[in-house]
């Protein structure tokens, strides 16, 4: 139940900002209420008929520029290759200026924020005294150490540590491994930590601590069920997206010696999401519900134990690529079968609100509209979408029964229409709400525009 109050405090405190940026329905950051919808984690469909798209492991990135599809990969020296559809690579060249000895890891970034060519590409890797090291590069292959190559934080860092640049915050975030047990032994337990530094130029030892954690919502104990192995983040329309990498019952062998065609369940690596607004507060939800970003691959499949994510999501012809190392064993034991895969996730499709046989609707916080017309991601039988006043009463012209009702859609960028002509443009600058109404249909976004 919604509660109106008449302050004028209280009017100005339930108002959202929405502006012209995209709204993910991720979280309830912009809705009031729900109902007869639920929030259901999206579907990827594996690419290259689930099998690897490159010969190569990661810890590594792949990022969309210049009209093609970069990868670097974990190879002694690290390796980059290129491919023009995303599937077929080519080698081009080994790196050079890392000093990447120890547990062979690193992440390869480039940064939007950055003025001078020479630093365009930023790399985050593990020094060879298990601590995080940066460099930057003008092209991608060679590269320059910052801090004289000396690490830049304290251990731990083998595993997929980045650097990356939020732009709300104005700051660089670096993600890396940090410990909670022993370095290393039976006693390890894996954590993640999380630093700003506003200038990685002018100082790149500045970092500050915003926080480090570890799976604990069980308990103390909690470590033995479950490990960050590592978490990147990536930023799309203000959300963050952590691509977490989980160790599922560590060191447990209790399903017996090596087995190529069985798939386990313990003593593997999974390839999570969570969300967030701020980079730092995290929403587990998929992690607790045990359900997978991109799933392993079945008995028998090169990917059927470990999923490692890159670093990053791209995002490229209207779809979400997905881009991960695959094994099929355990973690510590021998993989016979390695690769690089790829699968793919419709546009803004990471989470839906779905409503089934019966109708469902949402109804948004109120906020300012500071455009002309709405676009919605939407699929499914019926939707259609009225707008509201502040006090959730419907706006003439704007009303349900005013409202064009779509059927059978399946629409990346659909633009809803009112009957009578009704405008959103006569709205501009008013303070409203939305309500969707959905029948057997999935909503991913909406986002008000010029």
């Amino acid at each position: 139940m919604t509660i109106f109050c008449v302050s004028c405090t209280t009017w100005a405190s339930d108002l959202v900002h929405v502006g012209h940026r995209k709204q993910l329905l991720v979280d309830d950051y912009v809705i009031a209420e729900m109902t007869g919808v639920v929030r259901e984690l999206g579907k990827v469909t594996k690419l290259n008929d689930g099998k690897p798209v490159f010969d190569g492991l990661f810890f590594g990135s792949v990022l969309y520029d210049e009209g093609k599809f970069k990868l670097w990969y974990r190879a002694y020296p690290y390796g980059y290759a290129e491919s023009s559809d995303g599937l077929h690579f080519r080698k081009i060249a080994h790196l050079t200026g890392l000093d990447i000895v120890s547990d062979n890891t690193a992440t390869f970034y480039i940064d939007p924020h950055e003025s001078d060519p020479a630093h365009r590409y930023k790399a985050c890797y593990s020094h060879r005294t298990i601590r995080a090291a940066l460099a930057y590069s003008a092209d991608g292959i060679h590269w320059k150490a910052y801090n004289n190559g000396n690490p830049v934080t304290h251990r731990a860092s083998d595993t997929s540590n980045q650097i990356m640049w939020d732009e709300d915050a104005k700051a660089y975030r670096l993600f890396t491994r940090t410990d909670f047990g022993t370095p290393g032994g039976a006693g390890e337990i894996r954590g993640t930590r999380s630093m700003t530094n506003p200038d990685v130029k002018a100082d790149p030892t500045a970092w500050t601590l915003v926080r480090e954690w570890k799976f604990d919502r069980e308990g103390p104990e909690e470590w033995k069920r479950r490990q960050v192995y590592a978490l990147n983040d990536w930023i799309y329309h203000g959300v963050h997206f952590a691509l977490i990498l989980v160790y599922e019952w560590p060191e447990d062998m209790s399903e017996g010696p090596a087995d190529y065609h069985k798939r386990h369940n313990r003593n593997i690596l999974e390839y999570y999401i969570a969300t967030s607004r701020d980079g730092d507060s995290w929403d587990l939800t998929w992690v607790y519900a045990g359900k997978p970003m991109v799933p392993r691959g079945p008995d028998g499949a090169w990917d059927k134990d470990i999923m490692v994510p890159a670093s990053e999501i791209v995002t490229h012809a209207d779809k979400h690529w997905l881009y991960y190392s695959g094994g099929n064993e355990r973690h510590g034991m021998p993989r016979p079968l390695a690769g690089i895969g790829v699968a793919t996730l419709r546009l803004d499709g990471f989470v839906c609100l779905e409503a089934t046989d019966e109708p469902g609707t949402i109804v948004t916080k109120p906020f300012t509209f500071e455009g002309d017309k709405l676009r919605i991601n939407v699929w499914g039988d019926e939707i259609l979408v009225e707008v509201l006043n502040r006090k959730s009463e419907p706006i003439p012209g704007f009303s349900a029964k005013e409202a064009t009702e779509y059927k059978n859609m399946d629409e990346l960028r659909l633009t809803p229409t009112w009957k009578n002509d009704s405008r959103l443009s006569t709205l501009k600058g008013r303070v409203i709400r939305l309500r969707f109404h959905l029948k057997n249909a999935r909503l991913y976004s909406f986002q008000v525009l010029e």
